[in-house]
């Protein structure tokens, strides 16, 4: 009687054990285990902050990190965290489209959230952050990058005026796009002045261009009249000279579509400097 009690006994163990394994083999999944470079058509990154997209050209190292991801049950709090979002888009050489955030105590697939190991998910943190301090990194710009004009304590986001750009479409080709604004003295009503003392002003682009092409101004009297000629500003780097009272400027730049990505554009703001 003993030995059928423990032979029932060591039954119900191993079905026990067979069934915290298969438990545990439900709640624990690899969703990029039998990921492959050949299987990726193109891969970018992007990183917020700061807010830069960048594209990776040879990805095995990354499909390695997202190899060892290991995601638990499904959790949507992640929305409730703050902190540097790490989303990686892959499209796949049959043409589908996946993105995957690195966010870690989360890994967010395709927007759905799920709680995740930390070592695999903080890898791919430590990917991307090292490719943004990559000077040799491409980065992909949909659209021209935003302008903060900076003097002395102050600073003013520079209005977007009109620009030619050019974005990588689907396979080799691209999509050119042309964006006519109104003439800077005729958007009098969208410039706020930035009051400064400071003689200079410093261009603090998003991504810095590989050219500013050409600086001018106008007297802040001559707002509303677009034929009105301006004047040249000094350049220096991405410093420019500010000139005595109220002006507004117009400054061009260059990003060179190294990438498949970049054009010009032109940046108008309105400084009024005491000096």
């Amino acid at each position: 009687m003993k030995k059928h009690r423990y032979f029932l006994f060591a039954a119900c163990a191993a079905l026990a054990g067979c069934g915290l394994f298969l438990w545990m083999s439900s709640a624990v999944n690899r969703p990029f285990a039998h990921l492959d470079s050949a299987d990726l058509a193109c891969v970018t990154v992007r990183l917020s902050p700061p807010d830069k997209t960048l594209l990776i050209p040879e990805p095995g190292q990354l499909v390695e990190y997202l190899k060892d991801t290991v995601i638990y049950q499904r959790d949507d709090s992640y929305q409730d965290y703050c902190g540097q979002a790490v989303t990686f888009s892959l499209t796949m050489a049959d043409g589908s489209q996946t993105s995957v955030m690195a966010f870690s105590p989360f890994l967010v697939i395709d927007g759905v959230g799920y709680r995740t190991k930390h070592e695999p998910c903080e890898a791919l943190n430590r990917y991307a952050n090292k490719l943004l301090n990559d000077p040799a990194a491409p980065v992909i710009l949909e659209d021209p990058p935003a302008l903060a004009v900076v003097s002395g304590d102050t600073s003013l986001g520079a209005l977007l005026g009109s620009y030619q750009w050019q974005r990588k479409a689907d396979g080799d080709s691209f999509e050119n796009i042309l964006s006519d604004s109104p003439h800077p003295l005729d958007c009098g009503e969208l410039l706020s002045p930035l009051d400064t003392g400071e003689q200079t002003a410093v261009l603090r682009f998003a991504e810095a261009p590989d050219e500013i092409l050409n600086a001018r101004c106008w007297s802040e009297a001559d707002l509303g009249s677009p034929d009105a000629v301006g004047q040249p500003v000094v350049l220096r780097g991405n410093e420019i000279e500010l000139q005595p009272g109220g002006y507004i400027y117009e400054v061009h730049a260059a990003w060179a579509p190294e990438s498949g990505y970049g054009g010009t554009a032109s940046y108008s703001f309105y400084v009024k400097s005491t000096w």
